[in-house]
């Protein structure tokens, strides 16, 4: 089995370190973005398999990243999971209508978030 490719989109340097080593540890190949500026170009230079998008950044924010990320044909494949401090119904309701495939809220569990991207990634979450 090939290794995975995850790319993680944060302006925060705890969770990209973080999520780095976790990944990392869990056989991932990870690359991190501090921005969604850096994140979008990450994707197009990394084709990671799963991008860990944050919503709430300085430069460009989460949700145009998406919007990005699903309006090219290169990237419009790539699965985004949202990891957001937003809470609200709505915003979870929005990260799917705009093409995210799960949302989870921070602060997150490492082990739930593991295992939705093994779902997410066909890989068996429990290996």
């Amino acid at each position: 089995m090939t290794t995975k490719r995850i790319l993680v989109v944060d302006d925060a340097a705890d969770v990209r370190k973080m999520l780095s080593v976790v990944l990392t540890k869990n056989g991932y190949d990870v690359a991190v973005a501090g921005s969604g500026q850096e994140g979008l170009v990450c994707a197009f230079d990394e084709d990671p398999d799963l991008i860990l998008l944050d919503i709430m950044m300085q430069d460009m924010d989460g949700w145009e990243v998406l919007k990005l990320l699903k309006m090219d044909e290169v990237t419009r494949e790539i699965p985004v999971v949202i990891l957001s401090a937003r809470v609200e119904p709505k915003d979870k309701i929005r990260g799917i209508q705009e093409g995210a495939v799960d949302y989870v809220t921070k602060p997150f569990v490492v082990r739930d978030v593991l295992k939705r991207m093994g779902r997410i990634l066909g890989q068996d979450p429990s290996a």
